[in-house]
């Protein structure tokens, strides 16, 4: 049986890189995506096209990491399709360059919510099935700008150095279930 994997922001980039390396590496993978029949349409019909075209198991999920309801909502119709879900890649983010006194508080908790939250948000909604399950993957996608303080990515930084904590955390908490944490920088 194929491990059922989730990486959150695949419509470009490291995301995409994944959804398409894993796939080919026969896993059956989600490529999560926000606005699917909006902006990222085109992103999503494209991949499509290539998974049909190899013949690799890729959907699309409609997933907005920053919505409590459109994440259990692709969450569970994950589940429902695959009937489980190995591995959560939380690759979705957003990245604000600038000196930190110029940012406006509104701006940094959009960073931080896109950054930071929905990886608790994602991995709150996945961990009940990985605990049924016995196993499981939460794999977070950091930076070195979450180990070392750069000048003008103070907050982009702020938010990986986050990830750093939440993820040795749910290591030590998630251990005896079964299920493991890491984080790639």
């Amino acid at each position: 049986m194929a491990q059922t994997i989730l990486v959150t922001g695949s419509t470009s980039g490291f995301g995409r890189l994944m959804v398409e390396t894993l796939a080919r590496q026969g896993y059956t993978v989600f490529a999560g995506m926000r606005a699917v029949a909006g902006k990222n349409a085109p992103a999503a019909k494209e991949l499509r096209a290539i998974a049909q075209r190899e013949q690799f198991a890729v959907q699309i999920v409609e997933i907005d990491v920053t919505d409590d309801a459109s994440v259990e909502q692709a969450i569970t119709s994950i589940v429902g399709i695959t009937g489980r879900l190995d591995v959560v890649v939380n690759n979705a983010g957003v990245a604000y360059s600038g000196p930190l006194e110029a940012f406006t508080l509104e701006q940094v908790q959009q960073q931080f919510d896109t950054n930071v939250f929905s990886v608790l948000r994602v991995n709150r909604a996945a961990l009940p099935h990985m605990r049924r399950q016995g196993s499981g993957l939460l794999l977070q996608i950091g930076s070195i700008a979450g180990r070392i303080a750069m000048p003008f990515l103070g907050l982009y930084g702020a938010t990986k150095f986050a990830l750093e904590g939440l993820t040795e955390s749910y290591r030590y908490e998630l251990a005896p279930f079964g299920i493991d944490a890491a984080i790639i920088e």
